[in-house]
């Protein structure tokens, strides 16, 4: 009876340790500085690959900046950040990751011989040039990840500093692909390492924060309510599985919910705020940078960009999001509804463009096809004159590549929908 009782001991701590991946406290914090109009969820893909290689959760730090004012000094708030996580862990020093605008913000950062001191390692992804590494007088190790493909920043080799040039990757890609993760964790390690194919699960963990579009300012109280869909119709497929309200830094998170369904994420900030729908294909993996944007407030420069957006029963508003890469015309195909978004005019190579509004800007009922909007006038975002009728009884098919999402229609009176590839 004992040896029993000790194999079935044996058996449930083996689970344990199978569900719960070993990580090593012994690796530096990163701390990771995202781009202009960009939030901590570019970095989901080097998140994920970091845990898999070892990383505590813990020791991974999404930094949220307000881009829309580059003139602030960020060096006092993302001081406090890193204090507060060597506080937390105990670790000496950290590593900084700065994407674009995010690179400028971490290398001004080190600039300063106090600041520079806490941090070992410094790297700078698709940014603008620089003439030595950061740090007084180059001090800190500095690795330098640019592309021949990237449209935004053309990068160049900094001297002094660890240059890799990836060929071929658009401005996104090189913050979010695996050649690019494995270039980061040996230059911070100085040991190879693979990206880790995700383990199969049955249920995860997701979490992340719900912030206003363009200023991340937290969503705080906002409601977060999580549904699974049925892939073919895009309908809701059963029972809530979550609702959530979030935290004072607009924190929330789902510690357990079904992996590899495609799911709908409502956002709501207030009863007089539409609310947004969020529709992913689902979780292979837990991820802890699930990013859900509110329509800002009146008065600022997002609710400008945003304000011809419909607010009517008769169309539908959909936003199609690309996070981890830019639709580019030529190289990649985008199709809502089997109409042709990745076009020479709404994707070219030069706008990077990874955000596209779709709705019928002239209200005659039909898709012209045509630019509408202010969305024309930032990078990265397409406005294009697409009519979805909420009432024809079809759903909205969204593919992207090889990649297909079936989603039900909503009157743009009672919500925003985003549909998101990662």
């Amino acid at each position: 009876m004992r040896t029993h009782f000790s194999f079935l001991i044996f058996l449930f701590i083996a689970t344990l340790l199978q569900a719960q991946p070993v990580c090593d406290p012994a690796y530096r914090p990163v701390i990771f500085v995202h781009g202009f109009l960009a939030s901590g969820d570019t970095w989901a893909k080097f998140s994920q690959a970091f845990r898999a290689a070892g990383y505590c959760p813990d020791r991974l730090v999404a930094y949220d900046w307000n881009t829309l004012v580059q003139q602030t000094n960020q060096a006092a708030a993302l001081d406090a950040v890193i204090d507060a996580v060597r506080a937390r862990t105990g670790a000496k020093q950290v590593d900084i990751i700065g994407h674009s605008a995010g690179g400028g913000v971490g290398y001004a950062y080190l600039s300063d011989s106090i600041r520079a001191a806490k941090v070992n390692h410094y790297v700078h992804i698709g940014s603008m040039n620089q003439k030595r590494p950061a740090g007084p007088k180059g001090s800190v190790p500095t690795l330098n990840l640019w592309s021949d493909g990237d449209r935004v920043m053309a990068g160049k080799d900094i001297p002094g500093a660890s240059n890799t040039m990836l060929p071929g990757l658009d401005h996104y890609q090189i913050a979010t692909s695996a050649a690019s993760f494995e270039a980061v964790f040996q230059f911070l390690n100085h040991a190879p390492q693979k990206v880790i194919a995700p383990a199969a699960n049955e249920r995860v963990r997701i979490g992340g924060r719900a912030l206003f579009l363009g200023e991340n300012n937290p969503a705080i109280g906002a409601a977060v309510e999580v549904y699974s869909l049925d892939p073919h119709t895009g309908k809701r497929s059963g029972a809530l599985i979550a609702m959530l309200t979030t935290d004072a830094q607009g924190y929330w998170s789902v510690q357990d919910m079904p992996a590899n369904v495609p799911i709908e994420l409502v956002l709501r900030t207030t009863d007089t705020e539409r609310p947004v729908h969020y529709f992913r294909e689902g979780f292979s993996q837990p991820d802890d940078l699930v990013y859900l944007r509110a329509l800002p407030g009146p008065g600022t420069m997002v609710s400008k960009l945003l304000a011809g957006l419909p607010d009517s029963p008769e169309q539908v508003v959909v936003n199609v999001f690309a996070s981890d890469q830019a639709v580019v015309y030529g190289r990649d195909s985008l199709l809502v509804n089997g109409l042709l978004l990745s076009t020479a005019q709404h994707a070219a190579p030069g706008k990077t463009a990874i955000s596209f509004f779709l709705y019928d800007g002239n209200n005659n009922k039909q898709s012209d096809l045509t630019p509408v909007g202010m969305f024309g006038s930032f990078p990265f975002l397409s406005g294009v004159d697409v009519f979805l009728n909420p009432d024809d009884g079809a759903p909205l098919v969204v593919q992207f590549n090889e990649r297909r999402q079936v989603v039900r229609k909503i009157r743009s009176s009672e919500g925003v929908q985003v549909v998101v590839f990662d």
